[in-house]
């Protein structure tokens, strides 16, 4: 089933409230959201209806296009423009956010993700520009950057233009805390950072050659169990792959049986295949609802698309149209019932859909213009976009079947 729905307010669709999970109804359902744009970081809330503005940080020349947060008030911001990466506070109870950097250090130029260990005590960097991984220590009360290692990526580059060399695209981290899968989009790679020794330990080849892997994420697994699957979209050639995960006897990560798809559905191709390129992948915690955006395909609109695995098979399930163009980013909401996204052009800079905890169909709930949220120009608009919930108990516990478990510590 493919639909092909528009951002237009309103919609005439379910209220929010109706969706609501347990945790939104005993305590509010308003949200605050950190968001990206060239030259600004800005805080918003979203009552489910209506995204109002908080703060705006402008510093022209900027780029936070990835940022991560730390309780109880640390904002750590990349800067894709430069070689800094930027310490915020950011306090999510009343959504204020310092003017400047409460700190800032030097790593690798063109830093386009960043993710924590699982204690949080380091930060780790993915440099698209410099093909390289940097590995900071975050471990002072005061959350400075102090960087402990930089990895470069191994192994050949691809046959593209965009492969002349290594580009780290994203790190993400197992359930086990175990490694960091760094996507090579120049390498055409995914290789595993082990975070005991902070030494790549080994690497997996992507398939097609050209593929150009962006962003992945882990399905399955907990604490003491490894996931079942690594997902990742493949920017240059619009496919997503799913692999079986592995672990040798000598404890090096593999990636087997791999299943590919294009990330469009047969009713909606691009109009542009040669300028259409995947950017987001996000896997829901219920192990089947997968989400890729598609960029730059020369339709009226952009889309995303939704798979699910279903008996370990990778399957095209629907699409909707991502509002405006070029959407480079996505993000749940705490409890997954919302998907927000961001469009770099077109109408819609900032939107909000209604997630179907049933099925994981995506339905067009809000959205914020461009133009009330960026300075002016073509593809200027928002690049991230994350939900802070305003305290730590507001954050799922434990996940069971995909359903998000509350636990009682304190914010």
């Amino acid at each position: 089933m493919v639909r092909l729905l528009t951002l237009l307010l309103p919609l005439g669709l379910a209220s929010a409230g109706q969706m609501l999970t347990t945790r939104d109804q005993s305590v509010g359902t308003s949200r605050n959201l950190i968001v990206g744009a060239p030259g600004q970081i800005l805080s918003y809330s979203f009552d489910g209806k209506v995204f109002a503005n908080h703060a705006n940080v402008t510093e022209a020349g900027t780029s936070a296009s990835w940022m991560i947060f730390k309780y109880p008030n640390l904002l750590y911001a990349v800067d894709e423009n430069s070689n800094s990466t930027r310490v915020f506070n950011f306090n999510p109870v009343d959504s204020t956010l310092s003017a400047e950097p409460v700190s800032a250090a030097n790593g690798s130029s063109g830093v386009v993700s960043l993710a924590f260990d699982k204690n949080q005590t380091h930060l780790v960097g993915a440099s698209y520009s410099q093909g390289q991984v940097d590995v900071w220590d975050i471990s002072p009360t005061d959350g400075s950057l102090k960087l402990l290692k930089q990895v470069p990526l191994p192994g050949p580059t691809g046959p593209a233009a965009a492969q002349a060399v290594h580009r780290a695209h994203q790190a993400v981290l197992d359930p086990t805390g175990q490694f960091f899968a760094i996507a090579d989009l120049g390498g055409d790679a995914i290789h595993f950072l082990d975070t005991s020794s902070w030494e790549i330990t080994s690497s997996a080849v992507v398939k097609p050659a050209g593929a150009g892997p962006r962003h992945g994420a882990f399905i399955g697994g907990e604490d003491m169990c490894l996931p079942k699957y690594y997902v990742v979209a493949c920017e240059l050639k619009s496919l997503i792959i799913l692999y079986e995960l592995s672990q040798t006897d000598d404890g090096k990560m593999e990636l087997k049986n791999p299943q590919t798809l294009s990330t469009y559905g047969d009713a909606f191709p691009p109009a542009n295949a040669t300028s259409a390129a995947a950017g987001e992948l996000i896997a829901s915690h219920n192990e089947r609802d997968i989400y890729v955006s598609n960029r730059l395909t020369g339709n009226a609109t952009d889309s995303i698309s939704h798979f699910v695995v279903k008996d370990g098979k990778l399957q095209f399930a629907d699409q909707i149209s991502s509002g405006g163009s070029i959407p480079r980013q996505l993000s749940f909401s705490t409890e997954e019932s919302f998907v927000f996204g961001t469009n770099q052009g077109g109408d819609s800079g900032l939107v909000a859909f209604q997630r179907n905890m049933g099925d994981g169909t995506l339905s067009a709930l809000a959205a914020l213009s461009n133009s009330e949220i960026s300075a002016q120009g073509t593809n200027l608009g928002p690049q991230f976009v994350q939900e802070i919930p305003m305290y730590t108990h507001q954050i799922p516990a434990q996940w069971v079947d995909g359903v998000p478990q509350w636990g009682n510590v304190q914010g």
